[in-house]
């Protein structure tokens, strides 16, 4: 694993959660990819050689794990690790075991399950009587898989070469370590960085890996933890506006467009000028000016959802957003009155709301909801794309308006690299370097291995 807080002079082994034990998955079913031996190990002893397509499938046993190999039963144990025979497979699309019905979504609204195709050795162990698995791979593998995980095969070099420079430099930032207590560096899904194996591995992705490895970001002698997200709507978000701590230099907010570039609602200080910044967006470099909605979906993630993602709008009526709040924020209100912002970042992102709302005897009562991630899922049956929106209230004949509409920026927290951003500079010429030292002033790139 990792270790935190150091700069590796030598390229990484990670270890990556692919089943975490809050899946609830008692199953685990693989295959052995064709032409390919596998050893299947228990502790340090070889229990069966594997190959050409076999079955496996891993279960829970009381307080072991079970094997069934092409349908015969093996004696349960601890933990199990299927290991290939050549460490020398070759990287391409689909190569190594196939893993059966892994979530990609974990937790958000686009929620589903895919096979994924993995190199390098996987691990399975149980925890609470659910399974776990854990791939083992080298970091290099492991970005070239990143980069056409998070974003589509058809993405210019440019946004391919900046995506996997971002991976890697905040992998190796290991600031967050989500899921240290696990025994691997980061899981699978959205709330790290999305892998997906080689399931959408293309040549692209894998000279992109090449010819940029090793390479970080870094600021003041430390890699920079470079987070990034889908769309930021046309302005970034600053560090200390969504996450606690001190402002990060390189985390600071950006007009997501040319340098001289300005907009009259900008800066966004009032209600009237988020209102404006999104009833009239800026042709900025994440807007359909640059990348127009209907091409979208083939530069995205296999696992995006085809929407809008820079400007977007809903509406709810009465009975709908009185029966979301009470369900998310535990209200027992009998109807909703006001919504009523009271902080917001520089990117129009609120971090602060306030909901005001009637009882069951008709009294007005308040509730303040802090933070961007409780907004955005009080807000949303599953999770609302970005808290830069403003609430527009329907006129009721009674006490509280009949119906509420939405309209948003953005899809994502904000802060740092702006991934439809990144692609719209791509698309227009930008290089690598610009497209990093736009969204991450102050940084530098350094090769360390």
């Amino acid at each position: 694993m990792l270790e935190p807080h150091s700069i590796p002079i030598r390229e990484p082994i990670l270890r990556v959660g692919i089943f975490l034990p809050s899946d609830n998955s008692r199953t685990i079913l693989t295959e052995i990819p064709q032409g390919q031996i596998y050893h299947l190990k228990s502790a340090d002893e070889s229990v069966a050689v594997l190959q050409d397509s076999e079955q496996i499938e891993f279960n829970v046993a009381n307080a072991q794990i079970g094997v069934l190999i092409n349908g015969l039963r093996k004696k349960p144990r601890g933990i199990w690790r299927l290991v290939p025979a050549n460490e020398n497979i070759p990287i391409k699309n689909k190569a190594g075991i196939k893993v059966k019905n892994v979530i990609a979504g974990r937790d958000f609204h686009w929620k589903k399950q895919i096979e994924v195709y993995l190199t390098g050795s996987v691990e399975v162990s149980q925890m609470n009587g659910n399974l776990m698995m854990i791939n083992e791979l080298p970091i290099e593998q492991y970005l070239m898989c990143v980069a056409t995980s998070e974003m589509g095969t058809a993405c210019p070099s440019a946004l391919i070469k900046s995506q996997t420079i971002v991976a890697r430099s905040w992998m190796l930032a290991n600031v967050e370590m989500k899921h240290r207590d696990l025994g691997m560096d980061v899981c699978n899904d959205d709330c790290c960085q999305r892998y997906q194996g080689t399931t959408f591995l293309s040549e692209q992705a894998i000279k992109g890996a090449l010819e940029t490895a090793g390479q970080v970001l870094t600021c003041q002698d430390k890699i920079c933890d470079t987070r990034y997200f889908k769309c930021c709507g046309g302005v970034t978000e600053s560090f200390e506006n969504i996450w606690a701590g001190a402002p990060v230099r390189y985390l600071d907010s950006v007009l997501d467009a040319p340098v001289g570039y300005t907009h009259p609602a900008l800066p966004l200080d009032s209600e009237e000028k988020v209102r404006d910044w999104i009833e009239n967006p800026p042709p900025a470099f994440c807007s359909p000016v640059v990348v127009p909605e209907k091409e979208l979906k083939k530069y995205l993630g296999n696992v995006d959802e085809e929407g809008k993602y820079f400007r977007w709008q809903f509406r709810m009526t009465q009975k709908k957003i009185t029966a979301l709040f009470n369900l998310k924020l535990n209200l027992a209100a009998t109807a909703i009155k006001r919504i009523e912002p009271l902080k917001r970042g520089k990117s129009g992102r609120l971090t602060s709301v306030a909901i005001i709302f009637l009882d069951k005897n008709r009294g007005e009562k308040r509730i303040v909801v802090n933070d961007q991630y409780a907004i955005r899922d009080a807000f949303h049956e599953l999770f609302l794309y970005s808290s830069a929106f403003i609430v527009e209230p329907e006129n009721g004949n009674g006490e509280a308006p009949s119906a509420f509409v939405i309209k948003g920026a953005g899809w994502g927290h904000g802060v740092g690299y702006c991934q439809i951003g990144a692609l719209g500079m791509a698309l227009k010429g930008y290089s690598t370097t610009e497209i990093l030292s736009h969204y991450y002033p102050g940084a530098q790139l350094q090769k360390i291995y």
